[in-house]
């Protein structure tokens, strides 16, 4: 039987990978992965497909859906046209801090991550869990083209500026994945509270990463275990 991956199908990191939402035909392949599980950034649940719920249950599969905007979707002519203002992109912040909370997690792996297409919503998420890796401005547009056949200036935007503060919580430190890197300021609520017991100020030293201090996210850890 051959083998058929997702479109735009392709490797994250080891055991993380990423593509379009998956079909019956890639069903054989996607065995191969070992996957544990599937994050759907789609308008509906992956398991709204039979052949797909059916995988899943059959695997033990667990599927995180965050609930995104169908990319190019078909247009319903029954509805009543209504003007919108656009989205300048199809996705919030707040849908990358959902998978930066739950990716941060290594027990949370192999893992597969799609949109409906596999393109620009992933992309946009992809690029800005680069930015938790250190990679350069150019190294996450030069991905993002990989995939997409051009970056508009709102999309270059909404990496750019994604600078934000992520709470992640009652994480065992020896799961974090070790690509997602810690900065030096990133002291968790723990150690605050026992720096303040011994009258010490914690280290909120801030590196400068390639010239741009705070132009990063941040990872605010509380109730960790070291």
């Amino acid at each position: 039987m051959s083998l058929v991956t997702p479109l735009y199908f392709s490797a994250i990191q080891a055991n993380f990978y990423r593509g379009s939402q998956p079909r019956e035909i890639n069903i054989p392949f996607l065995v191969t992965l070992g996957l544990k599980y599937i994050v759907s950034l789609t308008p509906e649940p992956l398991t709204e497909d039979p052949s797909m719920g059916a995988f899943c249950r059959e695997k033990g599969i667990e599927n995180v859906f965050i609930e995104c905007n169908n990319e190019k979707g078909p247009k319903d002519k029954s509805k009543t046209k209504v003007k919108r203002k656009k989205k300048p992109v199809p996705i919030d912040y707040d849908v990358v801090v959902q998978c930066i909370q739950f990716l941060i997690d290594k027990k949370h792996y192999p893992c597969y991550i799609h949109c409906t297409n596999g393109e620009l919503v992933t992309s946009l998420v992809v690029a800005c869990l680069r930015k938790l890796s250190y990679w350069s401005t150019v190294s996450i547009f030069n991905e993002f083209l990989t995939y997409n056949s051009s970056i508009n200036i709102h999309e270059r935007g909404f990496i750019e500026n994604f600078n934000i503060q992520i709470d992640i919580r009652d994480l065992d430190m020896k799961d974090k994945v070790s690509w997602m890197i810690v900065r030096a300021n990133e002291v968790s609520e723990s150690k605050q509270k026992e720096a303040a017991s011994l009258n010490k100020k914690p280290n909120t030293a801030m590196k400068n990463i390639g010239g741009f201090p705070g132009m990063l996210p941040r990872l605010n850890f509380h109730g960790v275990k070291s």
